[in-house]
């Protein structure tokens, strides 16, 4: 974040400065109290079960130069030493600073902004890795995509910065609005459309209603870049919601960006074709599912957008960090684990049970598949679906985990699958303990399942019980 002094700061988020020398100067913002030093500001964030107001003096001892507040009365209790600036509401004080300090970037500075059912994470982190072996880029941290997490990752920008890149995700109708009129990007990616937090949207089409909404506020033309995902169904609606620049990416329908000779082996390779110039190179991916291809393929669109060319695209690629619990391996013992565990839905479980179908494995294949949440109306349709393709996928054994996933046994009982190589549990902890007798070395394990459940604490499981052996 570039430095501001508090009579800056004020006036950015709407404030009154009722304590402290405007000249002071503020170089980070940050909500969370325990991890405050100097020159940093906190703002005092309020929700049903917390109060930002009660850390105050905390923050002044750890030395932090600021506070933004909503409660004055309470604030004026913490030592004098804290500069106090004053707000009718916290959190419309931060949407307000982000969206005004985004205004202070140079508009060499562009943005780019992804959203989707599934994949943000992994799509955005794609993208930093590609622009960085070119650019300045900052990078929204983890998966930090809400109404919180986007201004604060906003306020990680600096003018050196040639590029930032940001994960929108969405649960409700016009969040998505809020998030891009405070990020204001030039670039739009939109991963896929499927049954993801439906419960708030009624289905498919409203999903897309949502999640389209990125679309309408990029540039036009030339200055603006829609990147699409040709294989969605919803491509050709979305497209028309844009005014901007449309690049498309795809395997299996023609698209601008393709993926071609695809060999799955342990890893993934492809040749990138880009289909005016008649350009390609073999990219190799060090994660496992053709899902990925599509992230890696959005990634690329966005570089080459950038002037990037191929070889740079291909480096960026190569050498990305996935991130922890998506389609992570793990290997215990001779049991080869994909942790998959940090959250579920209609499109990214049949992307995982697709991975399972396509990985070799020496021994069995097993799939651990837990509850998918917010689902509404949807619920046991979903489940018994991705049951049904749990059966068709070859895996030797499903243990389902949790209420709503007993419906994924039924699905896949249903399909065809013995009912002896199906076993629905109720936590992880019992999922874990079975495991345990039911794996053995040479065996591919899948764990996945929504992240209340926590199932990657399986594995947790699964390595003490072998340390603990004789």
């Amino acid at each position: 974040m570039e430095t501001l002094r508090l009579e800056q700061l004020a006036e950015l988020c709407d404030a009154r400065l009722i304590r402290g020398e405007p000249n002071r100067v503020v170089e980070r913002i940050s909500i969370d109290s325990r991890a405050l030093g100097r020159g940093d500001c906190f703002v005092a964030l309020r929700g049903p079960h917390f109060d930002g107001h009660e850390f105050i003096s905390d923050v002044a001892r750890l030395g932090a130069s600021a506070a933004v507040v909503s409660n004055p009365t309470r604030a004026m209790n913490s030592p004098s030493a804290l500069s106090l600036l004053q707000v009718q509401d916290t959190l419309t004080a931060l949407h307000k600073l982000a969206t005004n300090y985004r205004r202070l970037m140079p508009p060499t500075t562009r943005l780019v902004a992804v959203t989707g059912s599934s994949g943000k994470t992994t799509t955005k982190e794609l993208i930093a890795s590609v622009l960085g072996e070119r650019f300045n880029v900052v990078e929204s941290s983890g998966n930090n995509n809400n109404h919180i997490g986007v201004p604060l990752n906003l306020l990680r920008l600096d003018p050196a910065h040639d590029f930032g890149v940001f994960e929108l995700g969405t649960n409700h109708p016009g969040e998505i609005a809020v998030l891009t009129g405070m990020v204001r990007p030039d670039i739009g990616v939109i991963t896929n459309i499927g049954l993801g937090h439906v419960e708030f949207f009624g289905d498919e089409s409203g999903v897309a209603k949502e999640k389209g909404t990125l679309l309408e506020v990029l540039p036009r033309n030339g200055d603006g870049l829609a990147v699409l995902n040709a294989d969605d169904k919803w491509c050709a609606e979305l497209r028309t919601r844009t005014n901007a620049t449309v690049v498309t990416v795809g395997i299996e329908n023609f698209a601008d960006i393709r993926a071609s000779d695809i060999k799955i082996n342990g890893d993934i390779k492809f040749r990138l074709n880009i289909a005016k110039k008649r350009e390609d190179i073999i990219v190799r991916l060090k994660t496992l599912g053709r899902h990925q291809i599509y992230n890696a393929l959005q990634a690329a669109a966005v570089g080459y957008f950038a002037g990037m060319d191929l070889d740079e695209i291909c480096l960026g690629l190569e050498s990305a960090q996935f991130p922890h619990m998506r389609m992570e391996p793990v290997t215990i013992h001779g049991v080869r684990f994909v942790n998959d565990c940090y959250n579920a839905n209609v499109v990214s479980m049949k992307a995982a049970l697709q991975m399972m179908r396509e990985t070799p494995c020496a021994g069995r294949k097993v799939a651990v598949l837990g509850d998918m949440l917010e689902l509404g109306e949807w619920t046991e349709r979903a489940h018994r679906d991705v049951g049904a393709m749990a059966a068709d996928c070859g895996v030797a054994f499903l243990v389902t985990v949790g209420e709503s996933a007993r419906l994924i046994a039924q699905g896949a009982v249903g399909a065809g699958m013995e009912s002896h190589r199906v076993l629905s549990l109720a936590t992880a902890e019992e999922a874990g303990a079975t495991l345990r007798e039911l794996a053995h070395e040479g065996d591919f394990v899948l764990i996945k399942g929504s992240r209340r459940l926590q199932l990657e604490r399986m594995l947790e499981e699964f390595k003490s019980d072998i340390a603990a052996l004789p």
